[in-house]
């Protein structure tokens, strides 16, 4: 059996430490902040007329849970996601809410006035969660999905 050194296994771990730091910064070297989730367990029932909608790919729910909701997306490979909406630039704004663009076919952070959705950061999504434009240069925060016959499980 092969013995390790500890100095050997302190400074892989200071490593380790060091390159999860640098991968928490955006490429002007600013810290991109957590997006805040709460407690999430939502169980969906394609079989409702509520729900039926989902059953194509390429759609979306908006669901009660999480701090600012959470959005369920169908996406056009059959895989199924949910996030937090919350934006993944400035979650913490008042301005940081993901909507679903059913013309675009992807997520945008913004908000609506007067019946016009107005973007705040220009940040768009894939349904699956990853940023395709805009200032947001991290995932949307997920919550796990589990898909059983027509019965769909959200939890954290």
């Amino acid at each position: 059996m092969k013995k390790y050194n500890p100095v050997t296994i302190l400074l892989s771990i200071a490593t380790m430490i060091g390159l999860l730091l640098v991968s928490s910064c955006d490429s002007n070297n600013q810290r991109i902040e957590n997006i805040p989730k709460g407690p999430v367990n939502i169980t969906i029932d394609l079989n409702l007329p509520s729900y039926q909608h989902l059953l194509g790919p390429g759609t979306y729910a908006y669901l009660e849970g999480g701090i600012n909701g959470v959005i369920l997306t169908h996406d056009f490979d059959g895989s199924w996601y949910a996030f937090e909406r919350t934006c993944a630039f400035e979650p913490l704004g008042n301005c940081a809410q993901i909507w679903g663009d059913s013309i675009e076919m992807n997520l945008r952070c913004g908000k609506w006035n007067n019946g016009e959705f107005s973007s705040c950061c220009g940040s768009a999504f894939m349904l699956n969660g990853f940023p395709i434009k805009g200032k947001a240069r991290s995932r949307l925060a997920p919550y796990f999905v589990t898909q059983s016959a027509n019965i769909v499980q959200i939890v954290n």
